[in-house]
């Protein structure tokens, strides 16, 4: 049974390992292409994503701290109330993420008028389609944090490294177990092998005395 266990939670273990090495990799993929997209002004061509929101413009709906996953339609064409996140020429060119209110159409090219919802006014400035960079279609509360500690140079070493030390620390208790337990088996097989050889040569004595 012990063996059985022990093979388990070896197996167990492992694919936690495997799993943990593909999301890392699949995310370290996905750093990488966005990087290189961004520099060479190719952000667009991103059709998933993901943003942490840092503000409380979108508030209740979106909260900051929110991470919202957007998608991009290949139509460039988005509705009133859609939410989509869009590059903001008049604010340096920072992404920003704000409820569609109006639309406009020129010779089949899309502008949009947005809005926070925990905002007066809209915004000043039109949205072209060229700067929308895609429409929510999730949103998972409060990892925003957690997104920007693994995109930062610790957040990357703590993820690739604490899963392979916890396999290592893992494999060094089993190990250490397994030791102090052959270590238990040879005490309590030398303290049997001392009682019976007492019980002997107390049946010996015996038997020398009769005679």
């Amino acid at each position: 049974m012990h063996k059985v266990l022990n093979r388990i939670a070896k197996i167990f273990s492992t694919a936690i390992f495997v799993v943990l090495v593909f999301i890392i990799a699949l995310i370290i993929g996905y750093v990488i292409r966005v990087n290189y997209l961004s520099k060479n002004g190719d952000l667009g061509k991103v059709n998933t994503n993901f943003y942490t929101i840092l503000t409380q413009s979108m508030y209740p709906t979106i909260k900051a701290g929110d991470v919202v996953v957007t998608y991009k339609d290949d139509k460039d064409k988005y509705n009133v109330g859609d939410v989509v996140t869009f590059i903001s020429d008049s604010n340096g060119g920072i992404t920003v993420t704000h409820r569609v209110v109006e639309v406009y159409e020129l010779n089949g090219y899309y502008s949009y008028a947005t809005k926070g919802d925990n905002n007066n006014a809209k915004d000043s400035e039109m949205v072209k389609s060229d700067n929308v960079l895609g429409k929510v279609v999730l949103k998972i509360p409060k990892i925003g944090y957690a997104q920007q500690f693994l995109v930062s140079k610790t957040g990357w070493i703590a993820a690739v490294l604490l899963p392979c030390l916890g396999v290592v620390i893992y494999d060094i208790m089993k190990l250490v177990m397994s030791i102090f337990g052959k270590g238990k088996g040879k005490i309590k097989k030398s303290a049997s092998t001392i009682a019976a050889r007492k019980r002997l040569e107390e049946v010996v004595d015996d038997d020398d005395g009769e005679e």
